[in-house]
């Protein structure tokens, strides 16, 4: 693939990410306010669910479905029509995915001090010295401040919808307009030579680091903030029309992202389960594959939430060294999977590693490495610290004398601990095993993961049996998770009734 090839995809994925994420943090306001509209607690968490349920589609799925729309209106229009209509169902996705990516986030980033009475009392120097040192510390400290998680936000939105892969490249992103992780993918795809891509990457990464620079500026200027303090960021007012247009936004993103793909596919996938159901050696494949598949993806979401608690357990960061240590592990993450696939293909193809290049390793590397930044999300979701007290309250009631106290210490540990546990792997097993980069450049050669036989078979046709075997994998991740819920459950009620009987 020639650089100027590279260069113009790379160029519209850029123009794309600032324009869709630019107005994906001009929503969440809107979204945020439409949320605390509700009128009671459960009413404004299933309004919340709904923002960010998005998020969690897989892409695969998502190009998989729109594929066909794209086809038709390239038959019918083609030409510039054509490319526009595409681009602008693609951004819309893509914007729905940002919304829900950025509600996530004013979960996860902490909030900054207050730096009012700073900026205040920042106000009050003005005319006592110089005026570029007072601008540059009025901007540092608006930076530590106010605009401090928009900033992360945007960047981190940015990032994520520049990396997309799955669903520009099923939409046929890659004739028109262009997406670069598509062309890069293909050209590698297409024994491009590793050097090549290698070179070719490093200038995508180039701007992924650009998106990231205004959220690392904002997150240095705030290094100093040892304690994230209590969230008192208040909803602004919202007015009966803006809360109309959240609610239809909402409900157009949950349509296109969610109902609609049901709606039209549940018949022939239900169809296509019957047929593969009759054929033994359809059953047979499947379920090699499947449960292989699933095995990794589970071995990755569980490393990676387990180096992403231990790291969230020092945080926040007592000494420069854990927080540069933390970045090395989070960055290649945050750098994509076809950054990463490609970085670790050139790893494994070293002297010394190469014997264990046609192995698990590399994949469950690789998946591990992407899941990070995830993982670290999750983690910062579930250890907080009015979870922590309530953990370590319930923990202490198990030794209490009365058998009843007891029970209902080992019902909390579960509620507060296993249960959110188990939830937060399940949502970092279903992301592993839909990733198709990280599976079709780093699995093994004697061993096809479900995924990339699923990415491969879209492209041709949308048959019953694929919608079936679609289905099934969607389902499996959950399946093999809740067989794990209710084995931990019958444990944790075995445990309550040895300390009841003590």
């Amino acid at each position: 693939m020639s650089d100027s090839l590279l260069i113009t995809a790379l160029t519209a994925s850029l123009l794309r990410s600032v324009i869709v994420c630019s107005i994906a943090c001009l929503l969440l306001p809107l979204f945020t306010g439409w949320i605390q509209r509700g009128r009671s607690r459960t009413s404004r968490l299933t309004r919340e669910l709904f923002c960010v349920l998005p998020f969690f589609t897989p892409d695969l799925l998502t190009g998989f479905h729109y594929r066909l729309t794209a086809s038709a209106w390239a038959g019918i229009s083609g030409g510039l029509s054509y490319v526009l209509l595409t681009e602008l169902l693609y951004g819309t996705l893509q914007l729905f995915r940002a919304v829900a990516l950025g509600m996530l986030l004013r979960h996860i980033i902490p909030t900054p001090a207050d730096t009012s009475e700073a900026l205040y009392s920042w106000q009050l120097l003005r005319t006592r010295i110089p005026r570029v040192r007072w601008y540059r510390g009025w901007f540092r400290l608006q930076l530590a401040g106010p605009w401090r998680t928009a900033l992360i936000t945007w960047s981190l939105t940015a990032v994520v919808v520049f990396q997309e892969f799955e669903t520009a490249a099923l939409m046929q992103i890659d004739q028109h307009p262009w997406s670069w992780s598509v062309c890069l993918f293909d050209a590698h795809a297409a024994w491009q030579p590793l050097t090549e891509s290698l070179r070719l990457a490093a200038q995508a990464l180039l701007a992924e680091l650009l998106l990231l620079l205004p959220g690392l500026i904002a997150a240095g200027c705030s290094l100093n903030i040892r304690e994230p303090q209590p969230d008192t960021r208040q909803a602004s007012t919202t007015t009966a029309l803006p809360a109309a247009t959240a609610a239809f936004l909402v409900s157009l993103s949950m349509a296109l992202l969610i109902f609609i793909p049901l709606l039209t596919s549940t018949q022939p996938a239900l169809r296509g389960i019957r047929f593969m159901l009759s054929d033994p050696v359809t059953i047979q494949r499947t379920c090699t594959s499947l449960a292989t598949s699933v095995a990794c993806s589970v071995a990755a979401a569980v490393c990676a939430l387990g180096i992403a608690s231990r790291i969230h357990s020092d945080y926040p960061w007592r000494s420069g060294w854990h927080a540069c240590v933390t970045a090395i592990l989070l960055l290649p993450g945050l750098a994509g999977p076809l950054i990463l696939s490609l970085g670790l293909q050139s790893l494994f193809q070293l002297p010394l590693l190469r014997l264990v290049w046609d192995t698990w390793l590399p994949q469950l590397l690789g998946q591990t490495l992407w899941l990070l930044p995830r993982a670290f999300a999750a983690a910062q979701l579930l250890w907080t610290a009015e979870r922590g007290e309530s953990l370590h309250a319930a923990s202490l009631l198990l030794h209490a004398p009365d058998s009843r106290r007891r029970w209902l210490a080992g019902l909390l540990l579960w509620k507060l601990q296993d249960l959110p546990l188990l939830m937060a792997l399940l949502l970092l097993t279903q992301w592993t095993f839909w990733d198709v980069t990280t599976a079709s450049l780093l699995h093994p050669l004697t061993f096809e993961p479900i995924v990339t036989r699923l990415y491969n078979e879209m492209h041709f046709a949308r048959t019953e049996a694929l919608l079936g075997l679609s289905a099934v994998a969607l389902t499996a991740p959950a399946t093999s998770l809740a067989v794990g819920a209710a084995a931990l459950l019958l444990i944790r009620l075995r445990q309550t009734r040895r300390n009841q009987r003590a």
